[in-house]
């Protein structure tokens, strides 16, 4: 089987754990990552396009392959702006979803978070309501869309808040005062895993993946 892959994303908590899992991943031939900044210490199957995502048509002949990886999130943090955080969290996913489809790729996965929903009054679970139904307008042969709570792992960035609700969420699981259901934290390898082993055995339509879906 061989298999060529795009990411977006792939600097990400779960982007980054997803692209070393690909790398060694034999049934995958290219692996195509779209970035702000040149990664180093990559193998020749990973192929670099240096973009800010400003101008998406530029950037159509570069998004080809069997499968395309949306892994892009911000935080409110790094972009306090609305209209901006907006303009990340849908705008690329969704921008390079489309030239994706346009381009004949069969298969999209996107990382949403537990709690999604278009009617939310909270703003991140609002947009990420918006952004997976957007998705499903798109019409992809196959569509993975993974909700997870909690993500339990290593960034390159300080996230102290985050960190402190890793231990907590941790803590409160070691005293079962949280089943092990949708709300459950995860590690961000586990979701990387569950994404890559559905290579070449894609399930049509749209398939949402909460906790209990992934550690399977």
């Amino acid at each position: 089987m061989d298999k060529k892959v795009v990411i977006i994303g792939a600097t990400g908590l779960i982007g980054n754990a997803l692209l070393h899992d690909l790398i060694q991943e034999t049934k995958v031939s290219e692996i195509r990552i779209f970035v702000r900044r040149k990664l180093d210490g990559l193998p020749e199957k990973v192929k670099q396009i240096i973009t800010d995502f400003s101008d998406f048509s530029s950037l159509k002949d570069q998004v080809h392959g069997d499968v395309i990886y949306c892994c892009v999130g911000t935080t409110r943090k790094k972009t306090p702006d609305l209209n901006d955080y907006r303009n990340i969290d849908f705008g690329i996913n969704i921008g390079m979803a489309k030239l994706a489809k346009e381009n004949g790729i069969p298969t999209v996965h996107l990382i949403s978070a537990i709690g999604a929903s278009t009617s939310s009054r909270i703003f991140y679970s609002k947009l990420k309501g918006e952004i997976e139904e957007a998705m499903k307008e798109l019409k992809f042969d196959n569509c993975y869309i993974y909700q997870p709570s909690m993500l339990i792992g290593s960034r390159t960035e300080s996230r102290p808040f985050e960190f402190i609700g890793q231990k907590l969420m941790l803590f409160f699981e070691g005293l079962r005062l949280l089943s092990k259901n949708e709300y459950h934290s995860i590690r961000a390898e586990t979701i990387a895993q569950s994404m890559v082993k559905t290579l070449g055995q894609e399930i049509e339509g749209v398939n949402i993946q909460r906790y209990q879906e992934m550690i399977r």
